[in-house]
């Protein structure tokens, strides 16, 4: 009995953290409720509901998992978020997106074009209007290329990327 107390408390802090970091979104990035819960794909009416404390993500999520009637169509047509991926998502706005600058982003945008879409570098050169050499020059150094190349990559990986995400 006494670890339940210590999880249901450790979970409340979790609860906590979570709703201090989207207040901290709201507030120092500017970002609103409704714009969050369409970024996050979490229903906006029970993302206001969570963020005025009427219901728990970590009780929703236990109570679908652990229900009789527990399926996976069940959890994944929910209105609440899965609380490891809401986390996640929270952390990479609130201090993700800062922590990695734009060459190492850039970098991380072709690294999923490259091994989860199997484009290669030759095709992504010619999207992005360069040579080859560039690209895997960037690649290796991403200071030895000028920032009018680096737009150019960065543009059309992002574009590649964007469409092949949808």
């Amino acid at each position: 009995m006494k670890s339940k107390s210590i999880v249901s408390t450790n979970f409340n802090d979790i609860e906590d953290s979570i709703r201090k970091d989207i207040n901290n979104l709201m507030k120092n990035y500017k970002i609103e409720l409704k714009s969050l819960s369409k970024m996050l794909g979490v229903d906006y009416v029970w993302f206001k509901d969570y963020m005025d404390g009427k219901n728990d993500l970590y009780d929703f999520f236990t109570d679908t998992v652990n229900s009789k009637d527990n399926n996976k169509e069940n959890l994944n047509n929910s209105n609440a978020p899965n609380p490891a991926h809401l986390c996640n998502m929270i952390s990479m706005l609130s201090e993700g997106v800062l922590a990695i600058n734009e060459d190492e982003r850039v970098k991380a945008v072709i690294d999923v074009l490259i091994h989860v879409f199997e484009i290669n570098y030759e095709t992504l050169a010619i999207y992005s209007g360069l040579e080859l050499k560039d690209l895997q020059s960037f690649m290796n150094d991403t200071n030895s290329i000028s920032c009018e190349k680096k737009y150019k990559l960065a543009v059309a990986s992002l574009f590649l990327h964007y469409l092949f995400k949808r």
